[in-house]
């Protein structure tokens, strides 16, 4: 029996799991991880931590399927995408903080590199980068001395795992802002414009080949390391979306969408954006766009912390289920701004159409109807300018939630695939270490195999109706900011 070890270090926390070539669970591990905000806008998590928590859930996954590490055949690494930190590359010690992704302390930073010319959006790596030199005299002194290295999540686990081989996959590379998407390389003119040497980033490799064995101290034995790729990505090739126009959408604290483009790098509607989707050892690129719906999973998690309507997200999903429709109470999500295709990180959420008859039930209905309206907002800016699929595939720990896939799929009007696997990102990067080691063919990964089918139960004029409306709804979250 093959056995895989994929590791997803997300946002909120990181799991492991063990896969058989079948792509059914033997064993997993998971640990929380932490955030903190010590201003307003910065969101940071200690290096120390995910590497700790990492070496956790891989002893947990491992006595889950009651293994050994020598038993394993591949080792995958999948990961939030964008995030950034620097090391020194003689101790494999952290020299600042893992800035996340959510991160926007150099917002103002970003605005200026645009005005030059560069493609650097908030979010990404570049600017995060920047400042972390700029800022932290440590990090100045490993770069005169050559020994610094800067890297995201799969960089640094990879560089941990290893003993500190220093790479990063074209796919997380893509996500970085400072990948040049037509020479597959990193951007030198915008490295020279942020004064980062190209020596101190990872060496750029394929996502799924021999990329280097793990060391005997990091996870008990020499396996080899096959697979790297962010999480959307994998979560694509987990979903078997291999054929130009698959699209996925992975429900957990954001929604996020993907569509295969194939060989080729495509563009489509507003926000949306381009990205290596994976590639093999001596195969050419697929690549994919992507656009997203910033809180999805986060507002089910708010409407339990903040409002407290209930003791759990599955709670909640039972009273979005105990009525019959939303009673005209309505929500826009926008609690962190509006992803794709408004790009709007000032929007503010609402809550909208209250009366007197209204209750936590009618709330809990319209904030999942929120979250399957600002999907379709995203699936129509990924798919402008193309033919639509004829199916929308769904991972994620929201996507376990029953009516959201209904309501989604009748405001789509398209059926929605759930996948049996909740965890898309860690199938996919099983499966791509899979062919990474050799232990199996392409065409073995491609069968796809739905846990439940959700097709449309409206009519096509009940459903432009919702969208006309929402349409006019989603425009107030961008005047309440």
């Amino acid at each position: 029996m093959t056995k895989i070890l994929a590791i997803d270090a997300g946002t909120t926390g990181v799991r492991a799991i063990v896969f058989d070539e079948r792509g059914a669970r033997l064993g997993s591990g998971y640990r929380e991880l932490a955030m903190t905000y010590p201003r307003p806008g910065w969101a940071e998590q200690n290096p120390a931590e995910i590497w700790h928590g990492t070496c956790a859930v891989i002893a947990d996954a491992l006595a889950d399927a009651r293994l050994s590490p020598h038993e394993l055949n591949a080792v995958g690494v999948t990961n939030q995408r964008s995030s950034v930190m620097a090391w020194d590359a003689r101790k494999l010690s952290p020299l600042s903080a893992m800035l996340s992704w959510q991160d926007i302390r150099a917002v103002e930073r970003a605005t200026e590199l645009q005005a030059q010319g560069f493609f650097v959006t908030p979010n990404v790596s570049v600017t995060k980068a920047e400042w972390i030199l700029r800022n932290v005299p440590e990090v100045r002194e490993a770069a005169r001395l050559g020994s610094l290295r800067f890297g995201g999540v799969e960089a640094w686990i990879a560089a941990n795992l290893t003993g500190g081989a220093h790479m990063c996959d074209h796919a997380n590379a893509s996500a970085t802002g400072f990948y040049a998407h037509l020479e597959n390389s990193w951007d030198r003119a915008l490295l020279d414009a942020v004064d980062i040497r190209e020596a101190a980033l990872p060496r750029l490799v394929p996502c799924a080949a021999a990329l280097a064995t793990t060391s005997v101290d990091s996870i008990g034995a020499r396996v080899p390391l096959a697979g790297i790729c962010g999480d959307q990505q994998a979560a694509l090739f987990g979903l078997a979306c291999t054929e130009t126009g698959d699209t996925k959408c992975s429900y957990g604290t954001s929604a996020m969408v993907d569509c295969a483009t194939g060989p080729d790098l495509a563009l489509r509607g507003p926000a949306v954006y381009p990205l290596v989707a994976w590639t093999s050892d001596g195969h050419d690129m697929t690549w994919c766009v992507e656009g997203s719906v910033i809180t999805a999973g986060a507002a089910v998690q708010w409407l339990r912390d903040a409002l407290r309507i209930a003791e759990s997200a599955a709670e909640i999903g039972l009273l979005a289920a105990s009525v019959p429709d939303s009673a005209g109470v309505w929500v826009v999500p926008a609690l962190q701004g509006l992803g794709t295709p408004f790009a709007d990180s000032s929007a503010r959420g609402l809550i909208g159409g209250l009366s007197r008859g209204s209750d936590r039930a009618h709330v809990a209905r319209a904030l999942l109807e929120g979250i399957a309206h600002r999907v379709c907002d995203v699936a129509e800016a990924v798919w402008q300018g193309s033919s639509v699929p004829s199916a929308l595939r769904a991972d994620g720990g929201a996507s376990r939630n029953d009516l959201l896939m209904q309501l989604q799929a009748d405001l789509l009007g398209l059926p929605v695939e759930r996948s049996a696997e909740p965890d898309g990102s860690a199938l996919g990067i099983a499966r791509l270490a899979a062919c990474g080691a050799a232990l199996c063919e392409r065409g073995d990964v491609d069968a796809w195999k739905p846990d439940r089918v959700f097709e449309p139960s409206t009519n096509s004029a009940n459903r432009h109706g919702a969208r006309e409306l929402w349409r006019e709804r989603v425009p107030l979250a961008a005047r309440g900011s």
